[in-house]
């Protein structure tokens, strides 16, 4: 499975809004160019996000981004299927109708990658951004916890 670079776009995004624009809203303008992310680019992911109900928009001239739930309750996961639509590395996983192989029936390897799938599933679903956030700042304050 390879991700684009959508679900690297939007988790540096949601990263740089959760660590320096938490209590306030981030425009796109100031999203990319902190983050160095062409705008059109991210205002795409951004519109997938809100769609996912991830964040919403604030209007206005302070307007921008905000997040529509708690850091606590936004995990990797969430980020990725709303950018990407799914998890899994192939199309078996989901449906066996999808399996274009002729040995679908007694397919070996669909156990392998059905696992594979949870694998990446249960980590991406178990890292908030409240996690992230928190690591990341006890990181710069040199080790210490929050």
């Amino acid at each position: 499975m390879k991700l684009s670079t959508k679900s690297r776009y939007a988790l540096e995004g949601l990263f740089y809004m959760a660590i320096v624009t938490l209590d306030r809203a981030a425009s796109i303008k100031e999203i990319a160019a902190e983050t160095q992310i062409s705008p059109a680019y991210l205002e795409q992911i951004f519109f997938k996000l809100k769609q996912f109900g991830i964040i919403r928009t604030v209007r206005g001239a302070r307007g921008g981004f905000l997040f529509e739930k708690p850091l606590s309750e936004i995990t990797v996961g969430q980020i990725i299927r709303a950018v990407e639509g799914s998890l899994v590395p192939v199309k078996c996983v989901e449906s066996l109708s999808a399996c274009t192989s002729k040995v679908r029936g007694t397919c070996i390897s669909r156990q392998v990658w059905v696992d594979l799938s949870d694998a990446i599933a249960r980590v991406a679903d178990s890292l908030t951004l409240e996690q992230l956030r928190n690591e990341w700042l006890a990181e710069q304050r040199g080790g210490q916890a929050l």
